[in-house]
């Protein structure tokens, strides 16, 4: 039988996907509209690059990637278009994809994914998984006919704008049981690998007990949307949550926790908004490499919210503030702490007092320091723009040991 009517009678999905990393020698990923993994198969081990690796692991595509996906336009193109789409984002590492969705009488229920390595399929191959598509498109569709929405579903589609109207959102809330809040905040719990999805578990016992809707695929984060009512308000019921689950974890457990907790709002269609605010705490955190999360709402983060891109803008256009360099070569030279006086200065809103106690100096110490500083550079401390860019070239310095070595880089 050739594997084109062996792929059209099959009804088994894993053993589609076989058939076609066969036919294709490239690794297959099915995965459904969720972005959960279904199948997956591959000519050898070593088919799978990082990024597939890390959903096999996971049993779901990274959220990063998905964010990125949608933001692109990728995922709305795929989701109009039934043709195969080639996609190659070099700066997240997600290299040379073919995507094709998988539909069912109009309706999309997966995507099917394939790694095309160093050598693009060529069109027949092409034409070959176009065809293919909406035989798997309908074994999905009769795969999720019998199962009913839940509220793990509602809560997904929340989420993602799933909704045409809020009408919509009102009637399969009730086909759920999920009484939609007046208010309410998004709380994301993530764990930085595998290896602690034991906490995720926890997490969810606690939401229940809570009565708490929450949506926990098959990744490494549970997301929790709190309700608040007249005694208290959602975002300080999520901040006693996070408190909780500080404490029945492990010091262990911790290091690998991050949770992050979006703004309230009053309008059920901002859960979204909600949840990409609480998605942006956690991926600060992560990106600052801290050892301990020291925020976790939203409207904590301030200039943390554009470290990260001003790191990468200022590194980008090989930006490093002058006056900060010439410190820095003094500070190589004469070993010296002027570096460290200017941060404490600022950080203390240039109050004498304040600074020489926390550098743990005499104050006359301190104004011998600063002199240094201004003869050495053209700092006016007086001038509030300038102290705000000071202020947040070293905040970066500070906080990301990778922006340090660029600015050595010069010395």
């Amino acid at each position: 039988m050739e594997p084109t009517q062996k792929l059209m009678q099959s009804n088994d999905v894993h053993q589609i996907v076989d058939l076609l990393s066969t036919v294709l020698q490239r690794a297959v990923i099915i995965e459904d509209r969720n972005f959960e993994l279904v199948a997956y198969s591959s000519p050898d081990e070593l088919s799978f690059d990082s990024l597939q690796q890390k959903t096999i692991l996971t049993k779901r595509c990274p959220l990063f990637v998905i964010e990125r996906l949608k933001k692109e336009g990728f995922v709305s193109q795929l989701q109009r278009d039934d043709r195969p789409l080639r996609i190659d984002i070099e700066e997240i590492s997600f290299y040379k994809r073919i995507a094709i969705s998988l539909n069912f009488e109009g309706k999309l229920y997966g995507y099917l994914w394939v790694y095309e390595t160093e050598l693009s399929l060529d069109e027949s191959y092409l034409s070959y998984v176009t065809d293919i598509a909406p035989h798997i498109g309908e074994l999905m569709y009769k795969q999720q006919h019998d199962v009913e929405e839940d509220q793990q579903t509602l809560i997904w589609k929340l989420m993602n704008h799933e909704f045409l109207s809020e009408a919509e959102i009102h009637r399969e809330a009730k086909a759920v049981s999920y009484e939609l809040p007046d208010e309410f905040t998004a709380i994301a719990i993530s764990v930085s690998n595998a290896n602690y999805l034991s906490i995720l578990g926890k997490t969810r016992d606690v939401f229940l007990r809570e009565g708490i809707a929450y949506y926990l695929g098959k990744g490494t984060e549970i997301i929790g949307i709190v309700h608040g009512d007249s005694e208290q308000g959602s975002v300080e019921k999520a901040l006693q949550l996070k408190e909780e689950m500080i404490e029945m974890v492990s010091k262990e457990e911790q290091t690998a926790l991050f949770i992050g907790i979006g703004n309230e709002y009053t309008n059920i269609q901002h859960i979204r908004k909600s949840y990409l605010e609480a998605l942006e705490v956690i991926e600060t955190m992560v990106f600052l490499h801290l050892k301990d999360q020291t925020l976790f709402s939203f409207n904590e983060l301030g200039m943390y919210r554009y470290i990260k891109f001003m790191y990468k803008k200022n590194v980008s256009e090989q930006y490093r503030n002058k006056n900060i360099t010439m410190i820095m070569k003094k500070d190589a030279e004469s070993n010296s702490e002027l570096l460290l006086t200017l941060w404490s200065y600022l950080e203390n809103d240039c109050k004498v007092g304040q600074t020489a106690e926390q550098l743990f100096i005499h104050p006359n110490t301190l104004s011998y320091r600063l002199k240094q500083i201004q003869v050495l550079t053209s700092i006016d401390f007086s001038d509030v723009q300038e102290k705000a860019e000071l202020y947040s070239q070293l905040l970066i310095l500070r906080l990301v040991p990778d922006y340090e070595e660029f600015y050595k880089q010069l010395l």
